[in-house]
């Protein structure tokens, strides 16, 4: 059984998710249910809960806050959130879970599934502080990122992603001085949180950092070629992005 307590703020939304627990995810144990982070904190060192289901936004503390409020986290956590894009990109920057409201029934299982079949990492306080760290720098280009993976997940500086390979649902990334690492995302969803000014889709298969590119050839979407020799074709829808995305980035260096 898993150990569950819900913080939320929002009755309404405790209530709803609640039913569809007790009525979908018969492995759950619901401990408790808290209005706010400061209460959540207190529940947390009593109830010493698997598993907790977190609201993103709440007065007094919002969720974020909270974590980073605890000195060691040995549960797992679900972030609950209406649609907020930038709190989104956060959570998946970190390969954390989220649910966004009005919960939705599979995502809820599909997510309390992936507890089940992980352990508590001892390395899961990296993904809270990656994600305090993306949201700190609001405006610039985050240096780490978390990457979900069969057995976990890795946490990789993105300076040394060369590029992203997609492999149907999982991606492959090849990195600078060690080998490729495929990850259980897809490309698309790497698109969305990889810093646009650095990585451009430069094909249905491949995401590049640009900042590796040294040379181009002309064709009809043309091929770049890498630092370390690796040549990559361009689709020609994709041509003109990428020829002014080099551009800017050149102007900067």
């Amino acid at each position: 059984m898993i150990r569950t307590i819900l913080i939320d703020d929002e009755r309404n939304s405790r209530e709803s998710l609640r039913k569809k627990i007790l009525q979908y995810c018969p492995e759950i144990v619901i401990q408790g249910e808290y209005a706010n982070g400061l209460e959540g904190l207190d529940a947390i060192g009593k109830e010493t809960p698997d598993l907790v289901f977190l609201d993103i936004e709440m007065p007094l503390m919002n969720g974020f806050s909270m974590l980073s409020e605890l000195p060691v986290r040995g549960f797992d956590v679900i972030f609950t959130t209406a649609f907020n894009q930038y709190a989104i990109d956060a959570i998946r920057f970190s390969a954390l879970d989220y649910l966004v409201k009005p919960v939705d029934v599979q995502d809820l299982v599909a997510a309390v599934k992936r507890v089940k079949e992980k352990s508590v990492n001892s390395n899961a306080f990296s993904q809270l502080e990656l994600l305090q760290q993306f949201i700190g720098q609001k405006n610039s280009v985050p240096e780490k990122i978390a990457v979900a993976t069969s057995n976990g997940f890795e946490i990789l500086e993105i300076r040394n992603m060369l590029f992203l390979e997609a492999e149907g649902n999982y991606t492959r990334i090849h990195l600078v001085n060690a080998k490729p690492l495929v990850a259980s995302k897809t490309l698309k969803e790497f698109e969305e949180i990889l810093p646009s000014s650095v990585f451009c889709r430069i094909h249905n298969a491949s995401l590049v950092n640009i900042s590796f590119i040294v040379k181009y050839n002309k064709g009809e979407g043309g091929q770049v070629v890498l630092t370390n020799g690796t040549v990559l074709d361009v689709a020609r829808r994709r041509k003109d992005e990428l020829l002014q995305l080099i551009a800017s980035f050149a102007k900067k260096v």
